[in-house]
């Protein structure tokens, strides 16, 4: 994925909506960008990486104790300091030739380089590159999508397989009698055990062939193929820097992050590969087999990181999610008491809402210390039943609001997933209760695209007073959701819902005259 400013971006399909998304900001060229997804040339990334000094080559593997500590190794210390190192904030201040180093000479110019000492952070995007001299390995984007293109394979040894990994094993040639028993199976798998060298060589033939023989539906997986045919194959293999994969070394036990251990098969298949001195070595079915093996363990490699990162669980999720401060969730029912723009929250809720001013009223007003609060305040939300004197304090922040011309405590609502105008509300809490729900009128919830079946809103609490006035300009339903924003005519997401309707015109109605004869002598008996 790439963001950038417009002026910066290069190949770019403008004409595929779903994969480009801009977005820009009216007042300055500054905040131009655009976003959108696009395959990484491992090539043109370790070439751009070496020139720039944002990478290096990695040299080949050695024995893993003395790999620890070489300077071109896939644990060099040129991807940062640790605390395992000998000095591991030595480097953290450094002139740009790396001559002078240490806190103790920060400021100071360096003689070499006339640059001065400073502060230097952690650089994540620092790569180590392996580089395969004379082969090539598939892009693990367009593993999976040549794996969708050709399909289900036949078994091999009792061991299900698709044609891709039957095609790249050479290993498995001897194997190829029992897999393929029939005629049909022999035509679907012609190219069965040709190892990754040959696949390499004869790929558009091979696509070719199942492009012809192959249903319709495999078109789109074939056309975004040859749409990036030029990075199918890479000599490159991306090494991301240890500060993400910590190794550990204690009393000679060795331990370290999961991904290591793919990094060491790698690296060992990538210097067996790139060996020429002997006879064995240069054997075209010894290369094919360490080649199979690089991408097997890369593929391993590229799922481990998909696990990492993806899911809820995941990097992405636990790192950006998370509650916001001043904020809560509450499942919400029905008050038709209520205004169009007026809750009323649990007094639980409230409570972690306005934990601040609820501590410093206690603290200031009554006179204790701060830590007294803390823990008053703690009690009134571990036993989910807050003291008259908390609830008291809760009034009068209500009450105070109230004074200063509005109806309640501003806050804000949603409902996820936000994705139409009406998502987020501006609110007022005109009041507490002792219940554990969220009360809100009827005519919202269409805006809001809930109902009382058990949903959850996010409550906000600003505390910001411009941001509260042009909140409640943009999102209040009172001032903003009345009309349209597509025609300008009355918007009828915030009229009022049918039942209610229904109920108010059979109240209209009500009277003598809408009564039969018989109706009226019913219930004159029932008096």
């Amino acid at each position: 994925m790439y963001t950038g400013k417009l002026s910066d971006r290069y190949a770019i399909n403008v004409e595929d909506p779903k994969i480009l998304e801009t977005k820009s900001y009216p007042h300055s060229d500054d905040y131009e960008y655009e976003t959108y997804i696009d395959y990484i040339d491992f090539d043109k990334e370790r070439e751009m990486d070496i020139a720039s000094g944002n990478g290096f080559v990695i040299g080949p593997s050695k024995n893993i104790k003395k790999d620890l500590i070489d300077y071109d190794g896939i644990y060099s210390p040129r991807f940062g300091q640790t605390l395992k190192d000998v000095n591991p904030y030595m480097d953290r201040y450094k002139c740009e030739c790396g001559k002078l180093k240490g806190r103790i000479h920060a400021g100071i110019k360096c003689p070499h380089c006339n640059t001065v000492c400073k502060f230097v952070d952690d650089n994540f995007s620092y790569f180590g590159w392996g580089v395969l001299e004379q082969h090539q390995y598939i892009h693990p984007a367009f593993y999976k999508k040549l794996d969708s293109f050709f399909g289900r394979g036949a078994m091999v040894k009792n061991t299900k397989r698709t044609k891709l990994e039957n095609m790249l094993n050479s290993g498995d040639i001897q194997e190829k009698a029992k897999a393929l028993k029939t005629p049909k199976q022999i035509k679907e798998e012609p190219f069965f055990g040709i190892g990754m060298i040959e696949f390499v060589e004869r790929f558009d033939e091979i696509m070719k062939y199942y492009y012809t023989t192959s249903r319709s539906s495999k078109g789109k997986y074939y056309d975004d193929i040859y749409a990036h045919r030029d990075i199918i194959f890479t000599h490159s293999v991306p090494f991301f820097t240890t500060l993400l994969r910590p190794v550990n070394i204690d009393g000679g036990k060795m331990t370290y992050e999961e991904t290591n251990k793919y990094y060491n098969e790698i690296a060992t298949s990538i210097t067996a590969i790139n060996k020429n001195n002997t006879r064995m070595n240069r054997s075209v079915n010894i290369k094919n087999k360490h080649l199979f093996k690089l991408q097997s363990t890369f593929m391993l490699l590229y799922e481990e990181l998909e696990k990492i990162l993806s899911g809820k669980k995941g990097d992405f999720r636990c790192l950006l999610g998370g509650r916001y401060t001043f904020s809560s969730r509450n499942v919400i029912v029905q008050n038709s008491d209520l205004r169009i723009d007026e809750v009323t929250l649990p007094v639980v809720g409230l409570c972690i809402l306005l934990e601040q001013r609820i501590k410093n009223i206690l603290s200031r007003l009554y006179n204790i210390q701060p830590a007294d609060a803390h823990r008053e305040w703690r009690m009134a939300i571990d036993s989910r039943q807050p003291n008259d004197r908390i609830k008291g304090i809760i009034q009068s922040i209500i009450d105070q609001y109230k004074s200063e011309g509005m109806r309640g405590i501003p806050i804000i609502i949603n409902r996820n997933p936000t994705i139409s105008h009406g998502g987020i509300l501006a609110m007022y809490c005109v009041a507490f209760t002792d219940t554990y729900t969220m009360g809100v009128p009827l005519q919202p919830l269409p805006l809001l695209a809930a109902d009382f079946d058990g949903d959850v809103l996010n409550i906000l609490l600003p505390v910001n007073k411009a941001f509260i006035k042009y909140a409640w300009s943009k999102f209040n339903p009172r001032n903003s959701m009345y009309i349209s924003r597509n025609d300008g005519y009355f918007n009828s997401a915030v009229s009022m819902q049918r039942d209610t309707l229904i109920n108010v015109n059979t109240l209209a109605r009500l009277g003598r005259s809408s009564y039969t004869k018989e109706e009226l002598a019913m219930r004159a008996g029932v008096k």
